[in-house]
Formats: structure tokens, C-alpha cells, sequence
């Protein structure tokens, strides 16, 4: 009864969490982006997560609080590097796809040089109004108004 009983114990597989992410750029100067809130699973959120501009770029900072020694410490934080890492792609992704969706739609609304100077020119070629009509004719009785 030699038997070689190795048992293989594999971790279980994370099951794939849903994120929900919610990006509220701000309109401040300064290094924060932005505010985002993220859904996790449908069942719990997270509100007060902050997009930093910083010196390698824009990063993810979860919401803190300071103590009474004024050091700063996250309320909620993500306890494995992968899921660190996955929250952090989705927040930057949908805040890169939100400054995208501002800027096309700027771009929309707001004609640039080059068309507006096309139209002037089109007004300008197109031959003006005749003035020449018919002048209109005025009812004098008041009470056909």
C-alpha cells in the first residue's frame, strides 16, 4: 500500500465580477480628473473614487480618510493585486471613453474655422433676396384681426 496519494489541490478559479463604472469628470484645474463610482456584482457600490493626474499618468485613488496624525488611508480597497488591477482598467477605460465622448461631441457642436469660413463664403456667393415684391397689403379694419 505504497500508493503515492498525492492529492493536487488547484485554487478555484475567481468567478468573473461584474463592474459597473460610473465617471463624473471634474471641472477643476489641478491634478484630480475626475470622480467615479463602481458597482461591483450588482450588489455592492463604491462611491468617492478619485482620478489622479499624476507624474507616470492618470491613476485610480479609492476613497480615504485622514487621521489624527494626517496620514490618509483607504476606506475600501481591493485585497488582491488582480482585482486591484482590474478595477483600475476599468475606471481608467471608462474615463478615457467618457473624455472621448466630450471631445467628439465639442467638436459637433461647435463648427470649426475652416466650415464656418466655407459657409461665409457660400452665403456670400449665393445671389441676395429680390426686394422687389409686392408690398403687403394692410387690413384697416381691426376687427378682422
Amino acid at each position: 500500500m505504497s500508493e503515492n496519494m498525492t492529492q493536487e489541490t488547484s485554487s478555484p478559479q475567481p468567478a468573473k465580477l461584474d463592474v459597473d463604472v460610473r465617471v463624473y469628470p471634474s471641472k477643476e484645474e489641478g491634478n484630480l480628473l475626475a470622480f467615479a463610482s463602481v458597482t461591483l456584482g450588482g450588489c455592492f457600490a463604491v462611491k468617492g473614487i478619485k482620478i489622479m493626474d499624476g507624474e507616470k499618468g492618470a491613476f485610480v485613488s479609492m476613497p480615504d480618510r485622514k487621521d489624527s496624525k494626517g496620514e490618509y488611508h483607504d476606506i475600501c480597497f481591493p485585497t488582491t493585486s488582480e482585482m486591484r488591477q482590474a478595477l483600475h482598467t476599468a475606471v481608467l477605460g471608462e474615463y478615457q471613453r467618457v473624455m472621448e465622448l466630450i471631445a467628439t461631441r465639442s467638436e459637433k457642436a461647435r463648427p470649426s474655422v475652416r466650415d464656418a469660413l466655407q459657409n461665409t463664403a457660400k452665403a456670400a456667393e449665393s445671389p441676395a433676396p429680390d426686394k422687389a415684391k409686392a408690398p403687403r397689403q394692410r387690413k384697416t379694419d381691426k376687427g378682422e384681426r
